[in-house]
């Protein structure tokens, strides 16, 4: 079975955020047995980086390398993306999400995905910052051997939701009226390069992080080489000999 779709929760049940606490939380509840869980962390106040840590289940979730998207200019905001790709508590879970505690408005937004193998991981991650037309953008998994999924998040600074590209399905959707923030994943998932993120005409604020999950690279010693030691764009790297 490869990576898929599970479920998606939220922080808040209004549209509103988390403003002036140190933290804050809710229940997620997979409906199947999660292999992997990606946090979504949106600032629709400013283009600052304020959060400093999520946990999903008591477990520290990591920062996705390179998965900090802002918007600089006029209505500021930024995406942010945390994922944990191995000992999942199973069952339904708490997220908490630290930050600083100041007026800054926080939404976040997480996602579960099941998968075959214990352990997923996150590849292909794309930007697409500052004033430009919310699009889909070509993410690569670099994965030889099963489909993966991808999803994209954002914030818009436009009135209106950008909506999914056609490749893309919504799975949630905050109006906050002159700021917008969705969540999108790959309809049918895949391998190599496929699209996914969102479509409209209107060029404006725009902060959106784009990203694969894709079942973990196994590491296997053999004849005293670590084999693979890197998969990329669907090439296998042999590592070197151990000594």
């Amino acid at each position: 079975m490869p990576v898929a779709y599970d479920n998606v929760s939220e922080s808040h049940t209004l549209i509103t955020g988390s403003i002036s606490e140190a933290s804050f939380q809710w229940t997620h509840t997979p409906i199947g047995i999660p292999k992997g869980i990606l946090v979504f962390v949106f600032n629709s106040s400013d283009d600052a980086d304020i959060i400093t840590g999520v946990t999903y289940g008591g477990v520290s979730m990591v920062a996705v390398s390179g998965g900090l998207a802002a918007d600089t200019a006029n209505e500021q905001g930024n995406c942010k993306a945390y994922f944990l790709g191995k000992n999942i508590p199973s069952g339904a879970q708490q997220v908490v999400v630290t930050r600083t505690n100041n007026l800054n408005e926080v939404y976040a937004v997480s996602i579960s995905v099941t998968a075959s193998v214990n352990i997923t991981e996150v590849t292909g991650v794309t930007l697409q910052q500052n004033n430009q037309a919310p699009a889909q953008a070509s993410i690569d998994d670099g994965t030889l051997y099963s489909n993966s999924q991808r999803f994209a998040g954002a914030f818009y600074g436009g009135s209106g939701l950008p909506g999914a590209g056609a490749n893309s399905t919504a799975i949630a959707d905050i109006d906050f009226g002159l700021r917008t923030i969705q969540v999108v994943r790959e309809t049918t998932p895949g391998q190599g390069s496929r699209l996914v993120g969102f479509t409209n005409a209107t060029s404006d604020d725009w902060a959106c992080v784009l990203l694969a999950i894709r079942e973990a690279v196994p590491t296997l010693k053999l004849n005293n080489y670590l084999f693979p030691s890197s998969v990329s764009a669907g090439v296998i790297s042999i590592g070197e000999k151990i000594r």
